[in-house]
């Protein structure tokens, strides 16, 4: 409760909106984190079964194999397994389509915490200009007086912005960080992808 009272409750409302954002901001870094894990996005063992199975020409084990697993390197292989009596350009520019899908797939709500590192800031600095509005209006009452209220005001004050930093600086590391994965996920499809295509059409 003290910290509720010390430094939740002075903040005001935007305190109250930054608590609710790093809530969020929390649920999604977790939300991510699970779901770029490499055994989610790219099942090595999985994708290596699969390339066995076209390469013995066991079709029907591979699609069994795509059926019964969904993730996203898995879904183009399905697609491409699908599409194999198409030409080759054609067969890459399926997958191509389908790893534009699957890019912005892995980068749902990575803008999420982009917005909430770019707002949070903003946000502790409104409330700080407003908390220094009533500063101002204590001391047009007051006088300059009584510096422990003023000292306590303007503590009261840039408490806010302290808070909107704490959000936003967490937020924007992991916004960083999960493009990054997102962006080495891409180009290791890529190369699965293209090894693929080149086994269904015999080239491997």
């Amino acid at each position: 409760m003290s910290f509720f009272s010390e430094f939740i409750i002075p903040g005001g409302v935007v305190m109250y909106i930054l608590l609710a954002l790093s809530v969020l901001a929390i649920a999604v870094m977790i939300e991510r984190a699970i779901s770029l894990r490499r055994s989610v996005v790219i099942p090595s063992a999985l994708v290596k079964s699969i390339e066995d199975a076209v390469r013995n020409k066991e079709d029907e084990v591979a699609e069994k194999l795509c059926r019964n697993n969904n993730n996203a390197m898995i879904r183009i292989l399905w697609r491409a397994l699908k599409n194999r009596g198409v030409s080759r350009p054609v067969l890459k520019e399926i997958i191509e389509e389908d790893g534009r899908q699957e890019v912005a797939y892995l980068e749902r709500y990575i803008g999420i915490l982009g917005l909430i590192a770019a707002i949070a800031p903003l946000l502790g600095l409104l409330g700080t200009v407003i908390g220094m509005i009533e500063v101002f209006a204590v001391i047009s009452l007051e006088g300059v007086g009584k510096a422990d209220l003023l000292a306590g005001g303007i503590s009261k004050a840039l408490s806010t912005t302290a808070a909107g930093l704490c959000v936003a600086i967490p937020s924007l590391v992991a916004v960083r960080y999960f493009e990054s994965r997102v962006d080495h996920f891409v180009i290791e499809i890529e190369m699965h992808a293209l090894r693929f295509v080149e086994l269904l059409k015999g080239e491997r």
